[in-house]
């Protein structure tokens, strides 16, 4: 069976091979989940067998190689693999699956091309594979933003975005809800700029509770994957759950490759007898369960986007054949609020430049971040800014940007923001006016308010629909202007005197 790409990873093939045409020797892929990274990979080692060069798959996780293997196999991939004791060592094939762990204690097969999965975390036997330039190598990852990734590859290549996917029917849509979280002020910062695992552990332990009965309150009974600061929280989680009735299992390296083989296997099955798998990180890269429709995150990140987005992305594919319809994500670690306006930055826009690992300025810390998310008072969901909850639909108040922040008003005349200015300004002048007046009288003195007070006209038609009563600034600011425009006018005495003169 050749492999058959879709429109957008075709794309991504050709301008990785024109990439190699052009000289580029270290080339990243950056696709988000469900973005076809495993297909795209086995386009390549489909092009290079057919050219009679030979050439090797890198994977970082022994649960990836049988993954990867059955992906291989369902397109007719013959391939060897290179792992300790394995059934499949054929090293005399072309095309090779490895495990970094193992080509770290061997000699590298004799390859052109290197496919290096999960490449956004570059072990040591990685790079002295690229400082070697023995082979062209190609890299895959959901998440480029490691530090001084830059310096490893000359060219990232954007396979398309979470949110294109999304649109498309590639991915699940989501909704996420922001329920209770650990406090996490006090707890330690270590050098990685994260917390401490145990005081993390300790703070999170508190609202185990909390993590339970907001399943049973929005998960539906849905397959999910949750996850946890350490063993002693997954241990702890998994109790709970099972009290309540709801069969979990762990997923740990507390747990052995056999068991966790089992396990997964089991939750594989669309009527698998496992409704939740509880872990620290070991299911959060290359764990790909497509029916999963809920994640619940009960570890706290500080600074590890990366992490983040990885997690959410067990949610996202898509299971027609189960009836999954989107993504539930239950957030108890604060992470979805943390990262919003990265995340979304991400799924909407994909990876901008790598990090090269050069020390520059920090910038200044925003006062306010550009993108802050709503939490709905009656649903709890979290989403982008919009006058209503895509969730429950509760309605928001209507806001208006010059009565909450000081000064707006003033600086939006100053500074000419002449659409912003009239989005804001004009509603209420025109509310002002219909307190007082009516029809065309009140249509023309409000243009006459607003261009007095702006020096232009408004962009947009007096409609009294869209009128709202004026913040107590705007009221001030037109009284004003009344005030100075009638202390200009000449007294109906001093017209006449000056008419008898």
């Amino acid at each position: 069976m050749k492999v058959t790409l879709r429109d957008y990873q075709q794309a991504a093939f050709d301008k990785a091979r024109d990439a190699v045409r052009n000289g580029a020797r270290r080339i990243l892929i950056c696709a988000p989940t469900g973005g076809g990274k495993t297909v795209l990979a086995s386009a390549l080692m489909e092009m290079v067998k057919e050219k009679g060069n030979r050439a090797s798959f890198v994977v970082d996780r022994l649960s990836l190689i049988q993954q990867t293997s059955d992906t291989f196999d369902r397109y007719g991939l013959d391939h060897g693999v290179i792992q300790g004791g394995h059934e499949r060592w054929r090293p005399a094939l072309p095309l090779q699956i490895c495990s970094v762990q193992t080509l770290g204690r061997r000699r590298w097969p004799d390859t052109s091309v290197d496919v290096f999965d999960e490449a956004h975390v570059l072990h040591t036997t990685h790079k002295k594979r690229m400082e070697e330039k023995a082979s062209i190598v190609i890299g895959l990852t959901a998440t480029p933003f490691t530090k001084g990734l830059g310096k490893w590859f000359d060219v990232v290549i954007n396979v398309t975005t979470t949110r294109a996917l999304i649109d498309d029917g590639w991915l699940s849509p989501y909704r996420i809800f922001s329920c209770a979280e650990p406090d996490m002020s006090g707890v330690t910062v270590k050098s990685t700029g994260e917390w401490d695992e145990r005081e993390a552990s300790g703070k999170a332990l508190e609202v185990v509770g909390d993590v339970v009965a907001e399943y049973l309150k929005h998960g539906e009974n849905r397959k999910f994957i949750c996850s946890a600061v350490d063993t002693a929280h997954v241990e702890e989680l998994q109790r709970q759950f099972l009290s309540a009735g709801i069969n979990v299992a762990t997923y740990t390296y507390k747990d052995s490759e056999d068991d966790r083989a089992d396990t997964t296997n089991e939750f594989k099955k669309p009527d698998s007898a496992i409704r939740g798998l509880i872990t620290v990180t070991a299911a959060s890269r290359g764990f790909d369960i497509p029916d999963v429709s809920c994640v619940i995150m009960a570890r706290p990140l500080r600074k590890s986007l990366a992490e983040h987005i990885q997690l959410f992305g067990r949610g996202l594919r898509i299971s027609p054949e189960t009836g999954k319809q989107n993504c539930i994500v239950l957030d108890h670690s604060g992470n979805c609020a943390r990262f919003f306006e990265e995340c979304e930055s991400f799924f909407d826009f994909g990876a901008g430049e790598l990090d090269d690992g050069k020390k520059r300025e920090k910038p200044k810390k925003k006062e306010k971040k550009e993108l802050e998310p709503v939490k709905c008072p009656e649903c709890r969901a979290l989403h982008k800014p919009q006058p209503s909850c895509p969730c429950c639909g509760h309605e928001y108040p209507a806001r208006v940007s010059v009565q909450h922040v000081p000064g707006t008003l003033k600086e939006l005349i100053a500074g000419g923001h002449r659409k912003e200015l009239s989005a804001s300004l004009w509603p209420q002048v025109c509310g002002y006016v219909l307190e007082r007046r009516e029809g065309e009288a009140a249509r023309k003195q409000a243009l006459a308010i607003y261009k007095n007070m702006t020096g232009a006209w408004p962009m947009g038609d007096f409609d009294p629909a869209k009128a709202i009563p004026p913040c107590s600034e705007v009221r001030s600011r037109i009284r004003s202007e009344q005030i100075r425009f009638a202390n200009r006018r000449p007294s109906a005495g001093g017209a006449q005197m000056g008419a008898s003169a």
